[in-house]
């Protein structure tokens, strides 16, 4: 399953590594459900459809007259 980070934690099922905000990995569903119940992470949702990216306006440029 994998989960994002919410509160920074040091892992230490995974030898002490820190696990920073907004950092998504992968563990197990029971690792996961222990994280989430202590606030420390979110389920990432794989099926949840992403915003669509604003798209860049292109102005014109002025010609100069001669």
């Amino acid at each position: 399953m994998k989960i994002r980070v919410t509160t920074a934690f040091n892992d230490r099922q995974n030898g002490y590594v820190t696990r920073h905000v907004n950092e998504v990995f992968e563990c197990s569903e029971q690792r996961a459900k222990e994280l989430i119940d202590g606030g420390f992470a979110e389920e990432v949702k794989s099926d949840a459809p992403k915003k669509p990216r604003a798209k860049a306006v292109k102005t014109e440029k002025t010609e100069k007259a001669d």
